[in-house]
C-alpha cells in the first residue's frame, strides 16, 4: 500500500485556517471584584491556546472574579470547551469564581451536548451575570 502525502500550498484554505488570528479578548473591569472578559470570533484548535493563555493571565494575577462574555463567539469547538474548563479549574483553585454569558446556538449547543451547561453558570446577559457574582446593582 502506498501512502499519499498532501502538500499544503501557500494559498490553500487549510493554510489560511491554520493562520487564523486568535479570538479577540477585551477586558472590562466593571466592579472592583469582577472583570468581564469579552471573547469574539471562533474558538477552535487554531485559536484555543492563545485564548487560554489570555484568560489564564487574569487568573494567575490573582485578579477579580471572571465573567467570560461569549455572546460574540461565532464557533466553539472542542478545544474551546477545553479552554473554558481549564480556566474554570484554575480560577476555582485560586479562589475565584467564573460565570459565562452566552445566548446563541454556536456556544450553547456544544455546552449542552457535553453537559458543561451543568458545570458552568451560564447566563444570557452581563447584568444577570454580575448579579450572580454578587456585584450587580443589588449586590
Amino acid at each position: 500500500m502506498t501512502a499519499i502525502l498532501h502538500r499544503v500550498l501557500p494559498n490553500h484554505p487549510a493554510r489560511a485556517a491554520a493562520a487564523q488570528p486568535a479570538p479577540i479578548v477585551t477586558a472590562h473591569p466593571l466592579q472592583p471584584d469582577v472583570v468581564v472578559l469579552a471573547v469574539r470570533g471562533e474558538v477552535d484548535t487554531c485559536t484555543g491556546r492563545p485564548l487560554r493563555d489570555r484568560l489564564l493571565e487574569h487568573v494567575r494575577s490573582g485578579g477579580p472574579h471572571l465573567v467570560i462574555d461569549l455572546t460574540a463567539v461565532t464557533f466553539l469547538g472542542a478545544a474551546g470547551l477545553t479552554v473554558l474548563v481549564t480556566v474554570r479549574d484554575a480560577a476555582l483553585a485560586a479562589g475565584l469564581r467564573v460565570c459565562l454569558v452566552a445566548r446563541a446556538r454556536p456556544v450553547l449547543l456544544p455546552m449542552s451536548i457535553t453537559g458543561l451547561d451543568a458545570v458552568f453558570d451560564i447566563l444570557p446577559d452581563i447584568g444577570l451575570a454580575l448579579m450572580r457574582m454578587g456585584s450587580g446593582p443589588d449586590g
